[in-house]
């Protein structure tokens, strides 16, 4: 058995392995806790080496935070159904990606089998992972196209800063909210919004590098998708589907419909879905026994994890909170 004089070590582990991480001065028991990723690291530069990792698995989509504070010679090969996609919080210095210097606002492509990843002081890293096939059929949803063929290499590309930025903070701010409320991982609707959330902010990263080609479609053919979608809203709200699935039933890349939507009811389909959440927020309240009922637990079952944004968000609509929705019914 390994002595653990040296070593500083915390688990999590909860919510049957959805979310899991490690504190550990043992960069060993790191590269094991890391299952199936087949990691090893090595400590190349001097210094006192701590690392923090923590992972959410939700289906079709992983997303972990790793941080080191000595600069290490991390070492990988990921199985070629798994697509990782990751970007740095921070960093002190520049790093090699794969056997080449690079520098900040660089998007981390590690899709094209064995990658390395070397650095000289320290590095906070998050990234998300993606099942191969159920990535690349809903980049064919959003787009119409399959997936550029530089999206499936091992490299690191340039991208927006602004968008490249949205995707490591909204990665960071999901496993945030996540372990302050790991609820939220039991609620398949969440769950959905999360992986669909995820998606997006990579899809806007990944196209500022090689936009991929679109098909055009008539502004009749966008109408049509369009009702296609209000109807399908319609009857099948609750089920809350993620915009690729909007787009598969419209018929449309995500960009066509949204160019139908501004021109048909004058709301990109991601704003009129979450009115639409919102809505149905509010028809379950009404008929909520405040008791038994928590507004949160109705929240997290329309997919609405920031609950403060959704609060505010309610309360402009509908000019009350939902808690004074949920206590007023009985007062009628």
């Amino acid at each position: 058995m390994k002595h653990q004089n040296n070593l500083s070590q915390s688990i999590i582990n909860s919510n049957i392995n959805k979310i899991r991480g490690i504190s550990t001065s043992d960069i060993d028991e790191l590269s094991h806790f890391q299952i199936n990723k087949n990691r090893r690291y090595t400590q190349l530069h001097p210094g006192k080496l701590k690392g923090d990792y923590v992972e959410v698995n939700l289906g079709g989509v992983q997303i972990f935070r790793e941080k080191l504070s000595a600069g290490v010679l991390i070492e990988a090969a990921p199985a070629s159904s798994f697509l990782p996609f990751a970007t740095l919080l921070s960093n002190s210095e520049g790093f090699n990606f794969c056997g080449k210097s690079q520098q900040k606002n660089t998007l981390l492509q590690a899709t094209g089998g064995t990658w390395d990843l070397n650095f000289k002081n320290n590095i906070h890293v998050i990234a998300a992972v993606f099942s191969r096939e159920k990535f690349s059929h809903d980049i064919e949803r959003l787009t119409g196209q399959e997936i550029p063929s530089n999206w499936l290499l091992s490299k690191a590309s340039l991208t927006d800063h602004l968008a490249l930025n949205h995707y490591g903070q909204g990665l960071n701010n999901i496993i945030n909210i996540i372990q302050q409320n790991p609820k939220i991982l039991v609620k398949e609707n969440a769950i959905r919004m999360l992986g669909d959330s995820i998606l997006r902010l990579l899809f806007n990263a990944l196209s500022k590098t090689t936009p991929p080609v679109e098909k055009k479609s008539s502004q009749s053919n966008r109408l049509v998708g369009v009702r296609r979608v209000i109807d399908y809203l319609h009857n099948y709200s609750d089920q809350i589907p993620t915009i690729p699935e909007l787009c598969q039933i419209a018929n449309l890349s995500e960009r066509t419909l949204q160019y139908g939507f501004k021109e048909y009811l004058g709301v990109t389909p991601i704003r009129y879905l979450r009115l639409v959440r919102l809505n149905g927020v509010r028809r379950e309240l009404l008929i909520s026994v405040p008791k038994k009922d928590r507004v949160v637990d109705v929240a997290l079952n329309w997919g609405f994890i920031e609950l403060s944004r959704f609060a505010r968000e309610y309360r402009q609509l509908f000019q009350e909170l939902p808690s004074e929705t949920l206590n007023n019914i009985q007062q009628v």
